[in-house]
C-alpha cells in the first residue's frame, strides 16, 4: 500500500517509492506472513512474482521499499509484477528506478530495453541492449534481448551478431535459437529457418514459441496439412496461445477451410485484442466466404492497429477489389508497396484490378514482371498464363515445364497451379492430350482440399424444385414489388452467361453489376445466426413479404447506380431461384444462357475458380451437378408461363451475334443501340473466369471443344445422364 509523505524532507531523502496507482496488481487476500530480512523478503517476493501471485509480490516489496528505498533488486522486480499485470510503461519508470540506484546491473539494462521493444520504441531499446553488454558482457540474455531489439529494427545481420554472442556462452540457450530461425525466416530461407527453430524445440520442449514459429513457417511454405499438427501440439501444451490459434486460421485457411478458420482467428482474438494478425485473417476468410463488408471491418481495424502493415493494406485492397470499388482498390494496393515494395500481394492484386479493367497488356508485364522476380514465381506464372494465349516457343512455357520436373516435391497449393497452367498452356498450343492429363491431377489435388457432398446438392436442388410447386406459385402470384429494374442473366458457370451481360451491358441505359450476391442475401441462401435458410423459410411467408424481399433486392441494385434504367445480375446460381424472382419481382427480365452440356462442364472443369465451385473438380460429380442444374431448369418451363424468362444458347449466340443480340436488348424493353454489337470494348470491370475471353470480339472456337478430350470424358458423361441425352 502507498504512503503519504510526512513533510518536504523527507521526500527528498531518496527515490519517492509511491506508485501512479493504488496497486499494481487486482488485490486478492493476502496471508500474514512473519517477519523476514530484507534478503528473504526479496527471494519470498520473487517466488511470488514468477508463480504469478502478483499481489502477494506487489506488497512485500513495497514493504522493503519503504526500509531501503534505494534497494535497486526491489525496484527490479516490482518492475517485473508492473509488466505481469500489462502495466509495461510503469515497468519502465521502475526499471528506470533501479538503475538510478545501481546502473551497473546488465540484467536492468537488459529489461528495460526489452520493455521499450515491446512499446516499439526500439532505438531506446537498443540503447540499453548495448549498455546491458557492456556492463555484464557473460550476460546471455542481455545478448539475445539486444538480438530481438536489432531484428524489430530490421538490422538482421546485427541480430544474428547478438544471438550468436549468446550462444557462444550457451549453445543450447532456447530464445536466441528461437531468434536464429526468426532471421532465417525474414530472408525467406524457410528450411534453415526450421533447422533454427528444431534446435529451439529439442533445447527446451516445453517453450512452444518455437513450435508455433514451426507452425507459422510451414504455412508460408505450403505445407500446411503439417503445420496444423505441430500447431495442436502446442495448443494442446498450451490452450491459451493467441498466436498458436492465428496461425492456426492461417493453416485452416491453406486448406479451404475458412469457417474453422473463423474460429481460431476469434478465439486468437478473445485473447489478444489488439492483434492485427488476426484481424487480417479474419478478413481474408471473410472475402472467402464473400461476407465483404465483415471482410473490410476486419481489414480496417488491422490498419487501425497498425498502419505500418504492408500485407493489411493488400487484404483491404483485395477487399475492395471483390467489391467492386476498383479505385480504393488500387489505392490500397499502392499504399501496401510504399511500406514494403517486395509484396507479392499487392503486385497480383494491381496485376488483376488491370485484368478486369480490360487492360491486359498491362496485366501481362505485371504477371511476367513478378514471374521473373518475384518470390511467388508460380503464382505469377499461373496469372500470367490466364491473361494470355500461350504459343509455342513461348518462354512461360519453358518456364512451367521446369517447373513441372520439381512436382513430386513441390506443396500441393504450388502444384494444383502448376498443372492448372500447364493444362491451359498446352491446350492454348492444341495439344489436348497432354493438356487434360494436368487439368484431371489440379483438380484432384484441388478436391482434396474442399468439402463438397455431391448427394446434399442434389437433395437441396430437389428441395426447391417440391417448395417451389406449381400450387405455390398459384397461390403466391401478384404479390411481389413493382419494378422493371432487375435484369437477371443465369445459367450454369461458364455456360456464356459473362458474354450475354456484357451485350446487355454495352447498352447506355444499362448499368453490369456482375455477380453479385443480393438476391441470395434476400432469399435466405446465405443465413445469418439462427435463420432459416431458403427455401424452408418460405413457408408460411405472408404476402406482404415477398414484396418487401422484392424491393429490398431493388433498392441494392439502385445503391449501385441509381441513373440507370436496367441493371444486371449476373450470378450464375440465380437460376435455382427463378421461381423466387418471378414472385418477388413479377416485372423483371430473366434471362436464362445454356451451352451444349460436354463444353459447358469442360469449360468449369479446366478452370482453377476463385471460390465457390466446389462442384468442378470432380468429373462425375460435375455431371451431377449439371443434371440437378438442368432438372431445376426442366422444373420452372413446367410450372411458370412460358414468357417467365427467356432461352438464350451460346452457340446461337456465337453464330449470329447480331439476331441474337437485337433479340436480347428487345427482350429487356430498351431501344437498340450500336454499342452492343462491340461488347468487348465496353469499359466496365469484369470479375468472372471469363474475363479474358469477354475482351475479344465475339469468336466460335469454344463451340464443341469437347470433342477433342473425348476419350476422358467417361465419369462426365455418366454423372450427366439423360441431361447429355435431352441437350
Amino acid at each position: 500500500m502507498t504512503q503519504r509523505r510526512a513533510s518536504k524532507t523527507q521526500a527528498d531523502t531518496g527515490p519517492d517509492f509511491r506508485l501512479p496507482a493504488d496497486a499494481i496488481a487486482p488485490t486478492v487476500p493476502v496471508p500474514q506472513v512473519p517477519k523476514l530480512s530484507i534478503e528473504q523478503a526479496l527471494m519470498l517476493a520473487s517466488r511470488h512474482q514468477e508463480a504469478g501471485r502478483l499481489q502477494q509480490a506487489e506488497l512485500l516489496l513495497r514493504q522493503i521499499l519503504q526500509v531501503q528505498p534505494r534497494c535497486a533488486p526491489a525496484w527490479h522486480t516490482l518492475a517485473l509484477v508492473a509488466h505481469g499485470a500489462g502495466k509495461t510503461e510503469l515497468a519502465i519508470q521502475l526499471l528506470e528506478k533501479a538503475i538510478d540506484c545501481d546502473g551497473k546491473v546488465g540484467l536492468f539494462h537488459a529489461n528495460v530495453g526489452e520493455m521499450y521493444r515491446l512499446l516499439k520504441k526500439t532505438d531506446k531499446a537498443i540503447e540499453h541492449g548495448k549498455q546491458a553488454v557492456a556492463v555484464d558482457p557473460k550476460l546471455v540474455s542481455a545478448y539475445s534481448n539486444l538480438g530481438i531489439a536489432y531484428f524489430d529494427n530490421e538490422e538482421f545481420d546485427k541480430a544474428e551478431e547478438c544471438h550468436k554472442a549468446a550462444l557462444k556462452l550457451n549453445p543450447q540457450f532456447p530464445p536466441s535459437l528461437n531468434n536464429m530461425g526468426s532471421i532465417f525466416r525474414e530472408r525467406k530461407e524457410d528450411e534453415k529457418a526450421l533447422e533454427w527453430y528444431n534446435r529451439a524445440r529439442t533445447a527446451s520442449p516445453d517453450y512452444l514459441e518455437p513450435l508455433n514459429n514451426i507452425g507459422a513457417t510451414l504455412v508460408r511454405m505450403d505445407r500446411p496439412e503439417e503445420a496444423l499438427q505441430v500447431l495442436n501440439s502446442a495448443l494442446i501444451k498450451k490452450p491459451n496461445y493467441a498466436e498458436a490459434h492465428c496461425n492456426k486460421g492461417y493453416a485452416l485457411l491453406a486448406v479451404d477451410q475458412p469457417q474453422q478458420a473463423l474460429v481460431c482467428f476469434s478465439t486468437a482474438l478473445q485473447l489478444r485484442l489488439e492483434y492485427a494478425e488476426a484481424f487480417i485473417g479474419i478478413a481474408r476468410a471473410r472475402r472467402d466466404e464473400q461476407q465483404l463488408d465483415l471482410a473490410e471491418l476486419a481489414a480496417q481495424k488491422a490498419i487501425e492497429i497498425d498502419p505500418d502493415m504492408a500485407e493489411a493494406w493488400s487484404v483491404l485492397g483485395a477487399v475492395h477489389t471483390s467489391q467492386g470499388l476498383n479505385e480504393k482498390a488500387r489505392h490500397a494496393f499502392d499504399k501496401a508497396l510504399e511500406i514494403d515494395p517486395d509484396n507479392m500481394s499487392a503486385k497480383m492484386g494491381i496485376g488483376n484490378l488491370m485484368l478486369e479493367d480490360g487492360h491486359l497488356t498491362e496485366a501481362e508485364e505485371i504477371f511476367r514482371a513478378a514471374a521473373e522476380k518475384g518470390e511467388d514465381h508460380i503464382g505469377a506464372l499461373f496469372s500470367l498464363v490466364q491473361a494470355k494465349k500461350v504459343k509455342k516457343g513461348d518462354k512461360e512455357l519453358a518456364l512451367l515445364e521446369e517447373e513441372a520436373k520439381k512436382l513430386p516435391t513441390l506443396p500441393e497449393s504450388k502444384a494444383t497451379y502448376i498443372h492448372f497452367a500447364l493444362g491451359k498452356a498446352y491446350d492454348d498450343i492444341g495439344e489436348a492430350d497432354k493438356a487434360f492429363p494436368h487439368f484431371i491431377a489440379g483438380c484432384a489435388l484441388k478436391r482434396k482440399r474442399i468439402s463438397y457432398d455431391a448427394d446434399a446438392k442434389e437433395q437441396s436442388f430437389a428441395r426447391v424444385r417440391e417448395v417451389f410447386s406449381a400450387d405455390f406459385i398459384k397461390s403466391h402470384k401478384k404479390h411481389g414489388f413493382d419494378s422493371d429494374l432487375p435484369v437477371f442473366v443465369l445459367g450454369m458457370p461458364r455456360s456464356g452467361t459473362t458474354l450475354t451481360e456484357q451485350i446487355i451491358a454495352s447498352h447506355p441505359d444499362v448499368h453490369g453489376a456482375g455477380e453479385i450476391f443480393d438476391l441470395l442475401d434476400v432469399c435466405g441462401s446465405r443465413p445469418k445466426g439462427n435463420e432459416r435458410a431458403f427455401p424452408e423459410n418460405m413457408a408460411g411467408l405472408m404476402p406482404e413479404e415477398f414484396e418487401d424481399m422484392g424491393r429490398r433486392y431493388v433498392a441494392g441494385l439502385q445503391a449501385r447506380n441509381p441513373k440507370a434504367k436496367k441493371i444486371t445480375d449476373k450470378m450464375p446460381i440465380n437460376f435455382l431461384h427463378i421461381g423466387l424472382i418471378h414472385l418477388i419481382l413479377p416485372n423483371a427480365k430473366i434471362v436464362h444462357v445454356s451451352r451444349h452440356p460436354l463444353d459447358t462442364c469442360i469449360s468449369c472443369f479446366t478452370r482453377l475458380f476463385a471460390h465457390n465451385q466446389d462442384c468442378t473438380y470432380e468429373l462425375k460429380e460435375l455431371g451431377r451437378f449439371y443434371k440437378s442444374y438442368s432438372d431445376t431448369i426442366k422444373h420452372w418451363r413446367k410450372v411458370l408461363p412460358k414468357d417467365a424468362f427467356l432461352d438464350v444458347k451460346y452457340e446461337d449466340l456465337v453464330a449470329d451475334t447480331a439476331a441474337q443480340s437485337r433479340r436480347l436488348i428487345e427482350y429487356c424493353g430498351l431501344d437498340w443501340n450500336d454499342a452492343c454489337m462491340e461488347p468487348h470494348k465496353h469499359e466496365r470491370s469484369i470479375k468472372t473466369a471469363s474475363v479474358t475471353q469477354v475482351r475479344q470480339p465475339v469468336y466460335k472456337t469454344s463451340v464443341a471443344r469437347w470433342k477433342k478430350y473425348e476419350k476422358f470424358l467417361g465419369p462426365l458423361v455418366e454423372g450427366l445422364g439423360d441431361a447429355l441425352e435431352n441437350s
